[in-house]
């Protein structure tokens, strides 16, 4: 367990047994060249599962906290990089239908709902939070938050793939198409921030301007306190945004046993036009005075205790004051622009290895857009195939010189799979050691399965079979 650490969270691609083996329901939406085992399938909302995924890319809690429990924050600070980013993803699939004919082409149509969201932060916010303003190590020194952001988007993904024999046996072509509908987003689009702190009075020194971006948010009501979103038309609030991305694939077979497969998934993004909301955070200076309750107590012949609170109360107000008339929020003048923003994108290149009907070895690298940050990362899978009813899946990811591993079961029974799978198992059950997690469970219904049947032998009427038996 000691290998797994949190930095090796960044692989967290939805690229793992849910997506790389179809009999997960999800055929078509890594490379939809690939065809599903069966010759049709169903999969609705609810019984189809939920795809969870959370992750951070700081260090596991067992690199600085000890045996016994104790924490050593100087040690966290060490093994943290000048720029951690923390996750989250949900994807709730809608419905999945999907028609086949033998193995030569594939059609699926797919919705789904998506809820993207990925927070970035710098080292030196936790630096001075542990350190504390007074610090030598801070006094003096100008730290930088420039990498701190929030993005975050919903949106319905409805999908349109077809994957097609382009040669006899030997390569299948896909390609796919996402109808994007926006329901909300929210968007950092500049974050300059710089903070020093006075060697002689402790001051802080702030300069620094921001413009944030939400579509679906009321940021003067979350600004105000109030309610952040309201939808009086019903649950699913409505469509502000608009998107379209594509898919791309290919499957050539080498030999018989040994396949080269590539594709790229999800190339587009979201345009959100409408309840656009733009504010914007100018330049300025911020200068903080000190509290000085010596000198308070000093330069008066008696304080009273309760007078503390007084005074502290006054510095708070009179900071807050301070702040706002050196940034002032402002709307952006004129009609507020439509934004952009982008939606996972993967580039994938695997090869697999069938030796027996059995096994089937597979090996993938890949890299991964995400929210305007690239990652890179590789996979090696093992494969066992009992017929069409049974399959056990196990997978390694490396990244970063560390590994992560996942597993799948899936067990068929007539029409009906029911599936399981993880990409990191161990974090699953430990999640604070891996840093990262990701579990889906489904049912499908499988149609055009192969049924051996026994043809009856028609025999002639006067030997006693035939009509009356």
């Amino acid at each position: 367990m000691g290998i797994l650490t949190a930095s090796a969270c960044q692989v967290q691609g939805q690229l793992g047994p849910v997506e790389w083996l179809p009999e997960w329901g999800q055929a078509g939406w890594s490379n939809p060249a690939l065809l599903h085992p069966s010759g049709g399938h169903v999969l609705l909302g609810g019984m189809s599962g939920l795809q969870l995924q959370a992750s951070h890319s700081g260090p596991s809690y067992f690199e600085f906290i000890g045996g016994d429990g104790t924490v050593d924050p100087a040690l966290l600070l060490e093994r943290m990089d000048p720029v951690e980013t923390i996750g989250f993803r949900s994807e709730i699939p809608l419905i999945s239908v999907g028609f086949k004919e033998d193995e030569r082409v594939e059609f699926r149509l797919r919705s789904r709902l998506v809820a993207d969201q990925q927070t970035t932060y710098d080292r030196d916010m936790f630096d001075v939070a542990w350190r504390g303003n007074g610090h030598p190590d801070i006094m003096g020194r100008t730290l930088d938050f420039s990498e701190f952001g929030v993005n975050g988007q919903a949106y319905l993904d409805h999908g349109l793939s077809v994957g097609a024999m382009a040669k006899e046996d030997r390569l299948w072509l896909g390609w796919g198409i996402h109808i994007l509908n926006g329901l909300g987003a929210l968007q950092t689009e500049r974050f300059e921030a710089t903070w020093m702190t006075d060697t002689l009075d402790y001051s802080w020194d702030v300069q620094g301007s921001a413009t944030v971006n939400s579509a679906g948010f009321n940021l003067d009501s979350l600004l105000e306190g109030g309610v952040v979103w309201s939808n009086d038309s019903g649950l699913i609030p409505p469509t502000i945004g608009s998107g379209v991305a594509f898919d791309y694939g290919f499957l050539y077979r080498i030999t018989p046993n040994v396949s080269l497969e590539g594709s790229i998934e999800g190339r587009g993004g979201l345009r959100w036009l409408e309840s656009v909301t733009r504010k914007e955070v100018n330049s300025g200076a911020f200068i903080l005075e000190g509290l000085d309750l010596v000198s308070e107590w000093r330069d008066a012949d008696s304080l009273p205790l309760d007078s503390v609170p007084v005074v502290l109360e006054a510095w708070l107000g009179g900071l807050a004051d301070s702040l706002e008339q050196s940034f002032p929020l402002e709307a952006t003048p004129g009609v507020a622009a439509a934004f952009d923003t982008r939606i996972q994108e993967t580039w994938r290149l695997g090869l697999r290895i069938r030796p027996v009907d059995e096994i089937e070895i597979s090996a993938v690298v890949y890299r991964q857009f995400r929210f305007g940050r690239s990652l890179d990362g590789g996979l090696l899978g093992l494969t066992y195939r009992l017929g069409n009813y049974l399959l056990v899946h196990g997978q390694c990811q490396f990244y970063d010189a560390r590994w992560l591993w996942g597993g799948g079961l899936s067990v068929r029974g007539g029409p009906v799979r029911w599936s399981v799978s993880a990409r990191n198992i161990p974090a699953v059950f430990w999640p604070l050691d891996a840093g990262n997690w990701h579990i889906q469970t489904g049912i499908s219904l499988d149609f055009g399965y192969k049924q051996e049947r026994t043809k009856r032998r028609k025999n002639d009427l006067g030997s006693g079979k035939g009509m009356w038996h």
